[in-house]
């Protein structure tokens, strides 16, 4: 078993369980789910129909304790729902954008579903003119311990799932070990797929971060920082995607059959070769995996918006 794969985060949930990692005793809050676990896992929008029998099967034979597996499925489809609830606070913010944008201009039709992808242009100019490339870098970064604490303040999720969420963001710090491919469904022009490839971490000093300013050192006692737009883009292209429609992108049908060897799209990841989870018939984690992501990305667009709104003069709501 490599370290950081997935059969890793199994023993390691099952050990922190066992050793009181999560208060067992609060009393977890649960979803009404009258068809059980399988009414839990069906219920999962962003699971394929294959990957959903997969995940019943796995879930049947794994080694963690019924009621432990139940709260985990409750409060992953928990959490799900609290963040869909949210995505019309970011279209709401890009609409805003496009409108300003429209206003300043004497053009003051209505922003469309559509008119949403005009807000790129905008926050890129904002971004490289308004901001300095090391006030830049300084928005892209959060540390690990930042990802457990929104999900027990802001989804106030404390249940065993929190555990699961905390041994899953130590795997992502580890990801480059595992030899897993891309988690994101294989779809064209993925801003999922461009983000999780350019999402970087560093265990010293940034956390998570992307390299979107770099210092361009001419001498040892200077520093020049530069905007990697490629970077920025691809991130604003993903900030785009936070307003819906879907949380999570599925691969579509026929894509998802053909890969169903290497992938279950929000179950066992690609194998090359270097894992073996996919094989096995035990509960994979690469759907938690893209939620982390997901939350990574909604933090920074938030810390963005604050700074928009800031230096616009709008203000910034609690």
């Amino acid at each position: 078993m490599s370290r950081f794969s997935d059969n890793w985060l199994l023993d390691k949930v099952m050990f922190d369980y066992v050793q009181g990692g999560s208060c067992a005793c609060c009393g977890f809050p649960h979803l009404f789910a009258p068809g059980g676990l399988e009414g839990l896992i069906n219920a999962m929008s962003d699971l394929e129909t294959d990957s959903k029998t997969r995940e019943i099967n796995a879930a049947k034979q794994s080694p963690w304790p019924e009621d432990m597996r139940d709260q985990i499925w409750g409060d992953r489809l928990l959490l799900r729902y609290k963040m869909k609830k949210e995505m019309k606070d970011y279209r709401a913010f890009l609409e805003e954008v496009v409108k300003d944008d429209n206003a300043s201009q004497n053009n003051n039709d209505e922003p469309s579903t559509e008119d949403i992808q005009d807000a790129i242009p905008i926050l890129h100019q904002f971004c490289t003119t308004q901001l300095s490339p090391y006030e830049l870098r300084d928005i892209f970064q959060l540390q690990r311990s930042g990802l457990t604490e929104i999900l027990k303040s802001k989804y106030n999720i404390t249940s065993a799932y929190a555990i699961v969420f905390c041994a899953v963001v130590e795997q992502l710090s580890n990801f480059q070990h595992t030899g897993y491919g891309v988690d994101a469904p294989p779809l064209d022009n993925s801003d999922e797929e461009l983000f999780e490839t350019v999402l970087d971490y560093d265990s010293r000093i940034q956390g998570f971060h992307l390299n979107v300013a770099e210092n361009i050192i001419i001498e040892d006692s200077e520093e020049e920082w530069k905007v990697d737009e490629k970077i920025l883009g691809i991130f604003l292209k993903r900030m785009i995607s936070l307003a819906g429609p879907t949380l999570l992108a599925r691969a579509a049908n026929n894509v998802a059959d053909d890969d169903d060897k290497n992938s279950d799209d929000d179950g066992a990841e690609k194998d090359d070769g270097k894992s073996s989870d996919s094989a096995s018939n035990k509960p994979s984690f690469r759907s938690d995996r893209r939620v982390a992501r997901l939350m990574i990305a909604r933090y920074w667009a938030g810390r963005l918006i604050e700074k928009y709104r800031s230096m616009q003069g709008q203000g910034v709501d609690d």
